[in-house]
């Protein structure tokens, strides 16, 4: 039994990886459509064994969602090979608002402009959801955000004013003011803000290092002072339940790719060990998925964006994931044998981060780096498992997980 049920998720992941190939897949797509387009690309992708396989396309100026069906053999309109559901945007079953959002004649009443409002797409995760800019004219405008079930549009509305309440003295840190939720919708409506995204700096070679250092010291103090604040939050994140997760995708993902399935149950076994003789955490706020592309620079201020996973839990997840990420940063740029100054200055910049969070949160205790350190191996795990989910044939998961591992032993080694 276990021979084939290994046969079949591996038959299962070769479909899946027949789906990434954008080329094969372009003429595909476009038959069932009925469309022409002269190029085809794969924007993002997701693939969890024994679980779901979706796949985003850009298809000529058509965004396309691809499901991979359990088997190959379905017969039924909209599907093509390898097995492959297709629905062209704004349709996603999951998003039953989504047409409306895309709709000027629809939102633009809604929120209170006309029929002839403007309506560009800012960003969409198939089956979770969807941005946009709506412009009334030419100088309003406002952000909205459809959701996939409306209790986590009614949680991000809540949250969100609370946040702002909470903060409303801070020297640095700010919000997008939300301006409406409608609920019926699953919609979250806020004003846009203005910055400079400070992964744009982190990124680029070609701006000064104290450019980027610069930034990365203010999204610290607008950290610090998030942390420091006291809001009503309803959300618990709960990292327990993650590292469980963590050992069930593992072993999914060993039932296509032992090795790397090996790897991401053993690092999530080593941090359940270790995270025993962790000292207590530091609960409070936290954004949820801290990293440089959150933070908006404005001049001496910073705007947080995207609080979807806001919540309580403990805040050394916050400083962890944003260093976990400028790590992965530097782990890509070294498999694409990027120049090794930018790939050695990443990791400077994480722990330049760290130093400027505990300077303005006035606590540079050992207890407190210690879980910091800790995170960061839990948010490369989990920066791991997505890149499997992306790529089933990468290198990056297998080397983000040894890169957690060494995160751990530099911990284990200092305490």
């Amino acid at each position: 039994m276990s021979t084939m049920l290994a046969e079949s998720a591996t038959a299962h992941c070769g479909r899946f990886l027949q789906a990434l190939q954008a080329r094969r897949m372009g003429p595909e797509l476009a038959a069932v459509l009925n469309v022409r387009a002269d190029s085809c690309h794969v924007l993002d992708a997701k693939y969890e064994p024994g679980v779901r396989a979706v796949v985003l396309y850009e298809l000529g100026d058509l965004l396309v969602r691809g499901d991979l069906l359990p088997t190959a053999d379905a017969d039924e309109p909209g599907v093509v090979a390898p097995g492959l559901r297709v629905s062209a945007f704004p349709h996603d079953a999951d998003l039953p608002s989504l047409p409306q959002l895309m709709n000027p004649a629809v939102v633009g009443p809604l929120l209170g402009g006309s029929s002839r409002s403007r309506v560009d797409l800012l960003r969409y995760r198939p089956g979770k959801r969807a941005t946009v800019r709506v412009r009334f004219d030419g100088t309003r405008s406002l952000v909205a955000k459809a959701y996939h079930k409306p209790e986590k549009a009614a949680a991000v509305a809540e949250e969100s004013v609370a946040l702002a309440d909470a903060v409303a003295g801070a020297r640095v840190l700010g919000f997008a003011p939300t301006e409406a939720h409608l609920d019926e919708l699953g919609w979250v409506v806020q004003r846009p803000v203005g910055g400079r995204p400070l992964d744009a700096l982190v990124h680029n070679p070609r701006l000064s290092p104290a450019d980027a250092e610069g930034g990365v010291r203010l999204a610290a103090r607008a950290l610090a002072e998030l942390h420091a604040s006291d809001p009503t939050l309803h959300r618990q994140r709960s990292v327990a339940k993650e590292l469980k997760r963590f050992g069930t995708r593992s072993a999914g993902i060993a039932t296509v790719n032992a090795t790397v399935g090996e790897l991401g149950a053993g690092l999530a076994q080593r941090l359940i060990d270790l995270d025993d003789r962790l000292p207590a955490a530091h609960v409070g706020p936290v954004h949820g998925d801290c990293k440089p592309s959150q933070f908006l620079l404005a001049g001496p201020r910073v705007h947080l964006l995207d609080l979807d996973h806001c919540g309580i839990s403990d805040q050394a997840a916050d400083v962890g994931t944003f260093m976990a990420t400028l790590r992965q940063f530097a782990v890509r740029h070294r498999l694409a044998g990027r120049p090794e100054a930018l790939t050695r200055r990443l990791p400077v910049l994480a722990e330049d981060f760290l130093a400027s969070y505990l300077d303005a949160l006035g606590d540079d205790s050992d207890h407190r780096r210690a879980r910091i350190r800790w995170h960061e191996a839990v948010a490369l795990e989990r920066k791991a498992l997505r890149s499997f989910a992306r790529a089933p044939r990468s290198p990056l998961p297998a080397a983000l997980i040894h890169e957690a591992n060494r995160c751990l032993d530099r911990l284990t080694d200092t305490a």
